[in-house]
């Protein structure tokens, strides 16, 4: 019999699967597994065999309406696939402990802009001494939804549950920065492990070894991520950054030049949109410093 399944999580070649409101635990078959380049992701929709002895074995991955992909870590080359199917990614920052890295949130939402994914960016631990309205601001500014959050108090959970119903929601952001706390407010009965920050560094300890999906009583579901300390922009080509700034597209064929790259040439619309305060001014230096990044990533390999 074959039926069609949602992975949820997969280690160790083993996949946890929902099959019809069930959970089962398949693996993949040889001629899958011996497909070049083909991988199960979290989120995937397969077709699955179900065997008499109460077994399961993955047939086939289902096309994709999206896919999330990140460098590979460890500064090697290449590009590792994170999820599958989602609508939208949660960056999540902590207020503080550790402190709002605003060069890692555009980091992230470049990466969601790159792979057509909408972005809702969430201010945690909003009980702890800090202005999280402004560390939002430049994002609003750029047309991104916002949301400050607390555990603690309980400051934007219900909104947050209400955002994500009917979606499958992707959570990332460093470690530390309480996302699987989050989670656990959002969903009761979770129990995702949480780990403590460490007083010396500031950075948290990693809690989530892999990713995983699960489901939602409102509908949809959330993926949650181990924290990503190595997220870059391979396949990002240069030319392309730019346009993954929302604030900047308004100024698309403004400024002097056809082939402006807003660093150093006179009369840059997106410059001068920065000095009047329409673009945030934190937003323009991450732009300039990922726009070097992604040059470097694009130089051919030795």
């Amino acid at each position: 019999m074959t039926k069609e399944g949602l992975v949820l999580s997969g280690v160790g070649g083993r996949y946890h699967l929902l099959c019809e409101g069930e959970t089962v635990v398949a693996s993949l078959r040889g001629r899958v597994k011996d497909r070049s380049k083909l991988k199960v992701l979290v989120g995937d929709r397969v077709t699955v065999s179900m065997q008499e002895d109460g077994g399961a074995t993955i047939e086939g991955v289902l096309p994709r309406r999206s896919l999330l992909k990140r460098r590979s870590p460890g500064g090697g080359r290449g590009v590792r696939a994170v999820a599958a199917n989602l609508d939208q990614v949660v960056a999540v920052g902590a207020v503080q402990r550790p402190d709002w890295d605003s060069f890692l949130m555009d980091r992230f939402l470049v990466v969601a802009e790159a792979n057509q994914l909408s972005a809702l960016i969430v201010a945690n631990k909003s009980d702890l001494a800090g202005d999280s309205a402004a560390l939002l601001e430049p994002y609003k500014r750029a047309g991104y939804q916002t949301l400050a959050t607390s555990t603690i108090n309980g400051e934007g959970i219900a909104a947050l549950r209400e955002k994500l119903a009917g979606h499958v929601s992707l959570f990332t952001g460093p470690t530390g920065a309480g996302k699987s706390s989050l989670l656990n407010a959002i969903q009761p009965g979770l129990s995702l492990r949480t780990g403590e920050v460490s007083r010396r560094a500031g950075a948290g300890r990693h809690t989530t070894v892999s990713a995983e999906m699960h489901a939602l009583t409102g509908g949809g579901f959330l993926v949650d991520t181990p924290g990503l300390r190595d997220i870059g922009l391979w396949g990002v080509a240069p030319e392309e950054v730019a346009d993954a700034f929302p604030e900047f597209r308004v100024y698309a064929g403004k400024c002097k030049f056809d082939n402006c790259r807003h660093v150093e040439e006179p009369k840059c619309a997106v410059k001068a949109a920065t000095e009047g305060g329409e673009i945030a001014i934190a937003r323009l230096e991450s732009y300039r410093r990922l726009l070097l990044e992604a040059h470097e990533a694009a130089r051919p390999w030795r």
